[in-house]
């Protein structure tokens, strides 16, 4: 069992606006409003791939049933922990006549020792069913919600025999890596930094994930359009997929939709190297796309023939 959890999930609303300006009306046009979060994002990602993942985390009570309701549609079973309080909305401006991208952050609820009780709670009771379950933890913890105890969640969950894959930034990060529970994170260079308590310069990169790996069992590096690399016991293997002028279209998502083809991949094939292509072709073709998770499993299969090695695995 993949289970994604989604500790501050967001409602996504993408706008087109042509011609978009500070301080002027304009008319807009919904281009999609949908249940994210980058867990989410990262289930939504796997069924996309024609591979099966579950969603939970915390969910604000008035949006639960549009989450439950429209995940299942995408073949994502869902089950989340609902506090008090409103779920987040995270709205992106197109300007396809500037193509232009706008990011409005809004912040979410607030949680309390209760509700951080019941999503462990309810890991426990989902691993007692898997007790060698996946368990990803994308995205930022809510207000209220302490790195620390991010940390214990993550230690009860390994104590029970979960693998666990990390997705976040900053001190729940640390605290996370710190702990030892943590068995793959994925990192980019400012994230890597975070992990080693240091500066990490490009050209530095790939010694700062040695570093790190000697903390964690795999480390995933994303570097943007350079790539990425994937280190294990076993080594370091290291993909790209370029894109061409004018393919760009949206970057939002973009990490969410590499952790989900790299998910996807490894259920498909136990090479690494055939893994990292299904990340980094998720990757881009999430970045190609206009819409978070807008990319499709064709989109991906086609630029799977594009990827290529990064000339720089050791």
């Amino acid at each position: 069992m993949i289970l994604t959890v989604t500790l501050n999930p967001a409602v996504d609303k993408a706008l087109e606006v042509p011609g978009f300006a500070v301080g002027v009306h304009a008319r807009a046009a919904v281009k999609s409003l949908l249940p994210a979060g980058k867990g989410v994002n990262v289930a939504r990602g796997i069924a996309r791939l024609g591979g099966r993942a579950q969603a939970t985390g915390f969910i604000g009570r008035n949006e639960e049933r549009m989450f439950v309701e429209s995940l299942a549609e995408e073949g994502v079973t869902a089950e989340f922990c609902a506090v008090a309080g409103r779920t987040r909305t995270n709205t992106t401006i197109l300007d396809p006549a500037a193509r232009t991208t706008t990011h409005l952050r809004e912040r979410g609820f607030r949680v309390g020792a209760l509700d951080v009780a019941a999503i462990g709670a309810l890991l426990e009771r989902r691993l007692d069913d898997s007790p060698d379950a996946t368990l990803v933890f994308a995205g930022s913890l809510p207000d209220g919600m302490l790195a620390d105890g991010f940390a214990d969640l993550l230690q009860a969950c390994a104590g029970r025999g979960a693998e666990i894959v990390l997705d976040t930034s900053g001190p729940p990060l640390r605290a996370a890596v710190e702990s030892g529970a943590v068995g793959i994170v994925k990192p980019n260079l400012e994230e890597l930094a975070e992990c080693l308590g240091r500066p990490v310069e490009r050209r530095d990169a790939l010694d700062g994930a040695r570093e790190l790996r000697r903390r964690v069992g795999t480390v995933l590096l994303t570097l943007g359009e350079e790539g990425a690399y994937l280190l294990t016991g076993s080594g370091v293997v290291g993909r790209r997929c370029p894109l061409e002028p004018g393919e760009l279209g949206n970057t939002v998502g973009c990490g969410d939709a590499f952790l989900a083809g790299w998910l996807r991949g490894r259920e498909i094939s136990d090479d690494p190297v055939e893994a990292l292509s299904w990340a980094v072709a998720a990757g881009a073709a999430s970045a190609m796309s206009e819409t978070t998770v807008g990319y499709t499993l064709a989109n991906v299969q086609t630029l799977l023939r594009r990827c290529t090695d990064t000339g720089k695995a050791v």
